[in-house]
């Protein structure tokens, strides 16, 4: 039986009246509860955190594994885990989401937020992270069947309840509020959450979800050959991915994507508020008679066949479309799709986790000698429907979520080269279709000129833990997000909840996000 039984941990913490201190923290090593096995319970004084990057307040820190076993080839499988419960306790609890398919234990301070925010426990949420039960680099955990399941969706459950009760064990009372924030596989386990777990969470924030990995890692597959199918080769005939497309090449294409659709947002700035509302054609860049700055027309042809999205021979779409995003020219948009590798040998990182997780995780049965460049759309579509039962967040009924008293904000950066921020929006039209209207207790913030998850020309620091909360908490749903970043410093834009865009007024300071309307 998976570690359930909270209700004696419970309990013991108001029978005992377990303090938040260095003695109550030591005490924790000697839970032992069935499925449960704590590795580690530790004071931390406050002091500066090599992983958080900032100074962090004294801590508690606990480490063990949920419900290990043994499982298929001998491997111990197993839902490891860190809490961090800080001395200066908020009443809150916060699931930090996770990341690729994990397999390692991130340290727990709240890492799963936009850049420029603090971490959530020098601001004193408990926070939890997990391996989502399995410890491998290589994905191989997806020949168990029961290890899938784990990472896909119960592992989410199953941590989240031991952490809470392992916090009201504690401070010897339970979190008032309990949050999951999360980026990337982190968006995907909110998304998740919400489906199957609707009374876990009360506040989730899901950005860059990779919540459709059944079409996404297809459209994976045909993104890599077309980028390979036109990469320059070496002496001995073999492609080299990362020569695909220059910097030089993705330079000019990001300023020909400024230069048509900048101005839309009724301000030229250098930043493009809308990408999917501006019908861009990089047909413009086909060199000509005399034209030094320009593509070939097999990388133009190359391009739109990227955006356009994956199919098979017989026309049939499998994912959405890509919106040319002026971040393509990023060094982010570079190491997910080309890679730096000056060797036929890959490094992109879509070419080695999308490999990995495909042939172990999301084909039914595993297959350990595929290889992604030879995905044969016509047929391996099929392989990996099944995966979607465990994989895949797609469900837009989310009434118990929304009875529960739930709140989801998610974003997505529009240049993300990872997964497509079309396929968030489709999910939000979908889920509208479906359910009415969803405005008051889920909202969508696309980000423009941002990445997966961050980096890229537009502003990708904004305050997304202290907006769910004042929603969750207060009621006051976020109708923009104000969002600075490395890249504008000096410069802020509001994110606007979808389907509405970001409109300069025409009159206001042109740095401000108080100057632009979301209409």
């Amino acid at each position: 039986m998976r570690f359930l039984a909270h209700g004696a941990l419970l309990c013991s913490a108001i029978a005992t009246g377990a303090q938040a201190d260095e003695a109550g923290c030591t005490a924790l090593a000697n839970i032992t509860r069935d499925g449960l096995k704590i590795a580690e319970a530790a004071w931390v004084p406050a002091g500066p955190d090599d992983d958080a990057g900032q100074d962090l307040p004294a801590y508690c820190k606990v480490t063990g594994v949920i419900d290990e076993r043994r499982g298929a080839g001998d491997v111990l499988f197993g839902d490891r885990f860190e809490l961090r419960l800080p001395e200066g306790w908020n009443g809150r609890f916060y699931f930090q989401g996770g990341g690729g398919l994990d397999g390692r234990v991130r340290p727990a301070f709240g890492g799963s937020q936009p850049t420029g925010e603090p971490a959530a426990v020098a601001e004193g949420y408990a926070v939890i992270s997990t391996d989502a039960g399995h410890e491998d680099k290589d994905s191989s955990f997806g020949l168990d069947p029961e290890a899938r399941e784990a990472w896909g969706y119960q592992a989410i459950k199953d941590v989240a309840e031991t952490g809470k009760a392992l916090t009201t064990r504690y401070y010897g009372e339970a979190p008032h509020h309990s949050y999951l924030v999360g980026c990337s596989n982190g968006g995907r386990q909110g998304m998740m959450a919400s489906q199957r777990f609707p009374e876990l969470f009360d506040g989730i924030v899901a950005g860059a979800p990779v919540f459709r990995l059944s079409r996404s890692h297809v459209d994976t597959a045909w993104g890599l050959q077309k980028l390979t199918a036109i990469a320059p080769k070496d002496d001995a005939g073999h492609p080299i991915l990362s020569r695909a497309f220059s910097d030089a090449d993705l330079e000019l294409l990001a300023q020909d994507i400024v230069r048509q659709c900048d101005a839309r947002d009724g301000l030229a700035d250098g930043l493009v508020l809308d990408p999917a509302g501006c019908d861009y054609d990089p047909s413009g860049l086909v060199c000509g008679a005399g034209q030094e700055a320009c593509l070939s027309a097999e990388k133009v042809e190359t391009l739109k066949l990227l955006h356009e999205g994956s199919r098979d021979s017989a026309g049939k779409r499998f994912y959405v479309t890509w919106s040319y995003d002026p971040a393509i020219a990023d060094a982010g948009w570079r190491s997910w799709r080309l890679g730096t590798s000056e060797t036929p040998e890959p490094n992109a990182i879509k070419a080695g986790l999308s490999n990995n997780g495909i042939k172990y995780v999301f084909l039914t049965p595993p297959d350990p000698d595929f290889d992604i460049i030879n995905f044969d759309f016509d047929s391996d579509p099929q392989r990996m429907e099944a995966s979607a039962a465990f994989a895949d967040a797609t469900s837009t009924d989310l009434a118990a979520f929304r009875d529960a008293g739930g709140k989801i904000l998610l974003y997505h950066g529009t240049g993300d080269a990872a997964i497509s921020a079309n396929d968030t929006a489709r999910y939000m039209a979908a889920l509208q279709q479906d359910m009415g209207e969803v405005g008051d207790f889920a909202r969508y913030f696309p980000v423009p000129g941002v990445g997966h998850c961050r980096g890229g020309p537009g502003p990708d620091s904004f305050d997304v833990l202290q907006s769910i909360v004042t929603w969750v908490e207060e009621g006051r749903a976020p109708d923009r997000l104000v969002a600075t970043g490395a890249a504008t410093e000096g410069v802020t834009r509001p994110l606007c909840p979808w389907p509405t865009v970001a409109t300069y007024d025409g009159s206001g300071p042109t740095d401000a996000a108080a100057s632009f309307v979301c209409r």
